[in-house]
């Protein structure tokens, strides 16, 4: 029996206009038959003797919004036949050929820079050579020239030049001047060197593999062949392993910090002369994060002690054999706690589940006893059972701040869908955020905040509430308008607490903006191997993104802190190994 295949996920085809033929067209000659005609019948009586019920109890609203969305739907799900069908017959009968016309290669070639007027060589025109990168080119690749009109023109500010850091190893060849030109040639006295003309130029040097080897000396007594000495070592290390920490501490931070997969960081290890299997490249990876997860774990406590935690997730697939497919959807939890000042420090740290239940996330937000900062997903707001058996919720709404950047994202969807009336809210959203803009250059501490945003967010926010209480009612019920008013209105509760103190922001920003370090990498590693493999995962990116947030190198911080972990260190001393605690050990 043959298995089922998997159903593949098919590109979206985004319809731009209407259809090139008229309907008609593409289903003439077709009939139908007369069974499926009998059942249709049947169902229409059926739903319109619900709709006369509806209308003989007097809900003529509910009635009128279920038809015209019956009514939507239908011509929508008609609208998607007609154009799949399209697209069947141009894929079937219309043109399919990759070939270049001679004119069609010339115009290529002139929108890539080429000449017209140059000759053309016997093998084709040649791919136009670009002038040499220099700081002074603007965005579009082109030489930025001053021009001369007399009058005097501000300097226009540019990206800044390139700057090579003081500790960056320097390679200084001198160059002396001639002998014969070393005299003056008017009065021959000797010249003196009085400055140098320099010429900079960076060179890459590629990393390499170092392997330590310790040869310990052996000797023995020729004559008895009985007494034996041994050298002994140097530094006898706390774990017996092949590779160093520096070694674990490379897999950790370029997996985190630049997205690159342990599979591409074996192939650049083979090209550098040191070749390992897979296996044992993910067995380091293993060790280095099950030793460094305690340290993840006090990184985390001091995340939910905050005065705010914001909380945001991203999918991660997981390999289960199991699973349909071999693979199933888990999720990589990202919270971000500051202490409540305008512009404070962020701390950071990552969780994993294997699904979306609300109960898988109960445990961490009620450790949280500050505010708690989320989007609209209803697994916040679900009742769980702890472990005694009480109900509780997940995220209690007495301590729970909205986001208005998610609100405003379905407005912004709506506008895209071509509804114009989106662009109103949109408006009242940038009025408010230019208030949050001024209040960031000016450096306003939390109280001022509190007190611009009651007088001058607040009104704002007030006629905004007020068009999507007078425009909800009227939008058909799965039109993206009605969507996003639904939203707002869901979350107007939080969304206003956020404006009651200064201290709170007014979008879970932070979170998206340090959570997109991980989607971005996981673009390279796709899926990790199995459930440990994920809360692997989020121990090395809880550390490797503070010490990004930090601003100090994640490999330095790892190998000394695996090196102090393997000596042997105190439990209760643990914080000491956090990212910021070891940043200020540093600084002092």
């Amino acid at each position: 029996m043959l298995k089922p295949q998997p159903k593949r996920k098919e590109k979206p085809f985004i319809v731009d206009g209407a259809l090139p033929v008229p309907r008609d067209l593409l289903c003439a000659g077709i009939e139908l038959d007369a069974d499926i005609e009998i059942e249709r019948h049947q169902r229409m009586e059926a739903l319109k003797a619900e709709l006369g019920a509806m209308a003989a109890q007097g809900n003529f609203a509910n009635a009128i919004d279920k038809m015209m969305g019956i009514v939507l739907g239908l011509e929508q799900e008609n609208e998607r036949m007609s154009w799949r069908l399209l697209r069947a017959l141009r894929y079937r009968f219309g043109r399919n050929t990759e070939k270049l016309a001679p004119a069609e290669l010339k115009q290529l070639y002139l929108a890539l820079g080429g000449d017209a007027a140059a000759p053309t060589p016997l093998d084709g025109p040649l791919v136009p050579t670009p002038a040499a990168p220099t700081e002074e080119l603007n965005a579009d690749g082109e030489v930025v020239a001053p021009i001369d009109t007399g009058k005097k023109r501000r300097k226009r500010k540019t990206g800044g030049a390139t700057v090579v850091d003081s500790k960056v190893e320097r390679h200084i060849v001198k160059v002396p001047v001639p002998d014969e030109e070393r005299t003056c040639a008017l009065c021959g006295a000797a010249k003196t060197v009085f400055e140098t003309v320099e010429h900079q130029r960076i060179e890459f040097v590629p990393a390499k593999v170092v392997l330590h080897i310790e040869q310990r000396e052996k000797m023995t007594c020729l004559d008895c062949r009985k007494d034996v000495s041994i050298a002994p070592r140097t530094q006898v290390p706390a774990v017996i392993r092949k590779v160093g920490s520096s070694f674990l501490a490379k897999l950790l931070a370029d997996k985190c910090a630049l997205g690159l997969p342990l599979d591409r960081q074996r192939r650049e290890f083979d090209r550098m002369g040191l070749h390992m299997p897979d296996k044992t490249v993910a067995s380091y990876w293993a060790y280095g994060t099950d030793i460094l997860s305690p340290v993840a774990l006090s990184v985390t406590g001091n995340v939910f002690a905050s005065h705010t935690v914001g909380a945001d997730d991203s999918h991660l697939k997981t390999l289960d054999r199991t699973a349909k497919n071999g693979v199933f959807r888990a999720h990589l939890w990202c919270f971000v706690g500051t202490d409540g000042t305008v512009g404070g420090r962020e701390t950071v740290a990552y969780g994993y589940t294997q699904s979306w239940n609300a109960e898988e996330i109960a445990d961490w937000f009620s450790s949280i006893d500050g505010w708690i900062q989320c989007d609209g997903y209803a697994g916040y707001s679900s009742e769980v059972e702890d472990d005694d058996g009480e109900t509780l919720v997940a995220v209690p709404d007495a301590r729970r701040l909205g986001c208005g950047m998610h609100i405003r994202s379905k407005f912004h969807a709506a506008l895209l869908a071509k509804d114009k009336r989106a662009a109103i809210p949109l408006k009242f959203f940038a009025d408010i955020y230019l208030i949050e803009a001024e209040c960031k250059a000016g450096g306003v501490d939390a109280k001022a905040r509190g007190e611009i945003r009651r007088e001058r967010s607040l009104p704002i926010l007030d006629r905004l509430d007020a068009w999507v209480d007078s425009t909800h009612p009227t939008l058909l019920p799965k039109s993206p308008l009605r969507r996003a008013t639904t939203y707002a209105i869901n979350q107007r509760l939080f969304f206003r607490r956020c404006f009651s103190d200064g201290a709170f922001e007014i979008d879970n920003g932070r979170t998206e903006r340090r959570i997109r370090n991980y989607a971005v990498g996981r673009r390279n590693f796709l899926f990790t191997g199995s459930v440990r493999g994920g809360e692997r995962l989020a121990t090395a990116y809880t550390l490797v993104d503070n010490c990004l947030i930090l601003g100090i190198d994640p490999r330095h911080y790892l190998q000394e802190t695996i090196d102090k972990l393997e000596r042997g260190h105190a439990l209760s001393r643990m914080s000491e190994l956090t990212p910021a605690n070891w940043a200020a050990n540093q600084a002092r």
